[in-house]
């Protein structure tokens, strides 16, 4: 299944949660940020939300520095 991860074409199977992308492309789960179709999707909702194709996810992961 197709989908659009941070502007890029990418390729999931069938039945993916946001959850299980973001443990397969090893995203710091409390540095992270997520917006589905252009909507913001709380941490909460991200072990129960199905992706579908076409959809657009964007993955923001947050940075101290100074």
């Amino acid at each position: 299944m197709q989908i659009v991860v941070n502007g890029e074409p990418h390729k999931i199977p069938t039945k993916c949660t946001v959850f299980q992308l973001l443990e397969d492309k090893a995203v710091t789960l409390k540095a992270a940020a997520i917006e589905l179709n252009g909507k913001i999707l709380k941490q909460e909702l991200w072990q129960t939300t199905t992706l579908s194709a076409g959809d657009s996810l964007e993955i923001l992961i947050f940075m101290g520095g100074g």
